[in-house]
């Protein structure tokens, strides 16, 4: 008798995954009054997602980011880390204060995303940007490694950051104000890639016309207007973090202040 052969539809999955999330979002939405729990319900479903699908490697979490010189990020909705290396420095619930040495990436989560909702991501992502990774011991080995992203090269992993919608006003307009706002930037002080679930995703285009999710000389932000969104980020997302590495933590800069 010959065996019944099954293949996984990946496209299939993702797109059960998708129409839950929107369904989700429209309860939440019509049973919730206060926008704090909406936006709660909002982030906690895509972490939910992210948990999921990621590596387990990968930690995902809520809360800020500090460095060793005292500075520390906005209110962050997900925070991606590793899952082994991170210290907490503070819980309570599901909200930490991580060090920014652990961090790899950092996703925003917009019900409707306009521009003062993408103006407020920006902030966010430059005070993540701005948080200086030094707190790691040196490599004392001959082989050192270096990871090759923004078009240059890192001996540390630079944050990368993010931002899911629900909704949004045209794709178009939502890259016309990201051109907007991050025109002049240093190629690695951008919002690296946007998915709106109703939309698509405005990703980067690449001289040699490859997409990516991380801008690199010479490319360009474009809008993909996908049937499939989420698939499509989760897969730009998964091929940069798949790689992320981070060198031991070093906790005594963060303590060099401290009478004992």
């Amino acid at each position: 008798m010959q065996k019944m052969i099954t293949t996984m539809d990946l496209k299939e999955i993702f797109d059960e995954v998708s129409n839950q999330m929107k369904s989700d979002f429209v309860k939440a939405q019509k049973s919730l009054t206060h926008a704090g729990l909406k936006g709660e319900a909002n982030e906690k479903t895509v972490r939910k997602f992210i948990r999921q699908y990621l590596p387990r490697t990968l930690d995902v979490t809520t809360g800020m980011l500090v460095d060793s010189d005292g500075s520390q990020s906005r209110q962050l909705d997900i925070i991606i880390c590793d899952s082994v290396k991170t210290p907490i420095f503070y819980q309570s619930g599901d909200t930490r204060v991580i060090p920014i040495e652990c961090a790899y990436a950092v996703i925003e989560v917009k019900a409707f995303l306009d521009k003062s909702e993408l103006e407020k991501s920006y902030k966010n992502m430059l005070s993540v940007k701005s948080l200086i990774k030094k707190a790691y011991f040196g490599q004392k080995s001959r082989i050192v490694s270096t990871h090759t992203l923004y078009g240059k090269e890192w001996d540390y992993w630079p944050v990368q950051h993010f931002v899911f919608a629900y909704q949004s006003n045209g794709l178009d307009s939502v890259l016309d104000n990201l051109n907007t706002l991050q025109n002049t930037d240093e190629i690695h002080k951008r919002i690296d890639s946007i998915c709106v679930l109703e939309k698509g995703v405005i990703l980067n285009q690449g001289t040699d016309g490859m997409f990516s999710a991380l801008p690199v000389p010479g490319s360009k932000a474009v809008a993909s207007f996908t049937s499939k969104p989420l698939l499509l980020f989760y897969a730009l997302m998964s091929v940069i973090l798949n790689q992320a590495t981070m060198k031991p933590f070093n906790l005594m800069p963060y303590i060099k202040g401290i009478n004992f």
